[in-house]
């Protein structure tokens, strides 16, 4: 079977000598882990395709039988070249990617996380970090998941609160930095990962 969709990269293993298996967060199909044959060749065509949070049109594959989809084509739509020339935001874009592998079970379509990381890697892209993104971007994902603090009574100020979940980007970067807050609100992102679901982030030490 062939079938195209439009995807984002999660994250990428080697496999063998020249292939890489790559887990792509599709727009239709869900998150998908797809073979990528050889791409690690220093001639490999799909190699843009392949790499961390690119966003492409994809053609897969799928051998009946297999539950591995083969990429055999398709475009690269971006590679975010502004995320890439820093350091900073690059390690806040694997962190978003991260978070929603690590909140989405496999083959489960969700184009409102989808739409998301799209939105929230455009706009670092763009703009570059900011001290409330990370903890804006775990809400909303955390939310969709089903597993939102949205009605929390105590805590941050109803108006910062309602900006981490709802409110542009453009809000988010303007929000006044908050330590104390900022402190509240990754305990409960800590208490959450840790104590109720057992995930680890490992790019969590990384972003600020």
């Amino acid at each position: 079977m062939i079938f195209c969709d439009y995807g984002i990269v999660l994250m990428r293993r080697p496999l063998r000598e020249s292939d890489r298996i790559v887990t792509v967060f599709t727009l239709e199909h869900g998150k998908l882990e797809v073979n990528f044959k050889g791409v690690r060749l220093a001639k490999g065509k799909l190699r843009a395709l392949s790499e961390a949070f690119s966003w492409g049109d994809y053609r897969f594959y799928l051998k009946k039988g297999s539950n591995f989809p083969v990429c055999t084509g398709g475009r690269t739509l971006s590679v975010f070249g502004g995320i890439r020339q820093d350091l900073d935001r690059i390690y806040m874009a694997q962190h978003y990617c991260e978070v929603v592998n690590k909140l989405t079970p496999a083959a489960s379509p969700s184009p409102e996380k989808y739409d998301l990381l799209l939105g929230a890697l455009d706009d670092l892209d763009a703009c570059g970090t900011a001290f409330w993104l990370r903890r804006a971007f775990t809400l909303r994902a955390l939310d969709l998941a089903g597993f939102g603090f949205r009605e929390t009574a105590t805590g941050p100020e109803a108006e910062l609160w309602d900006t981490l979940h709802a409110g542009s980007w453009t809000a988010v970067r303007a929000l006044p930095d908050d330590e104390r807050a900022a402190v509240f609100i990754d305990g409960l992102f800590s208490r959450f990962f840790s104590g109720q679901v057992d995930i680890n982030l490992r790019t969590l030490p990384f972003v600020k």
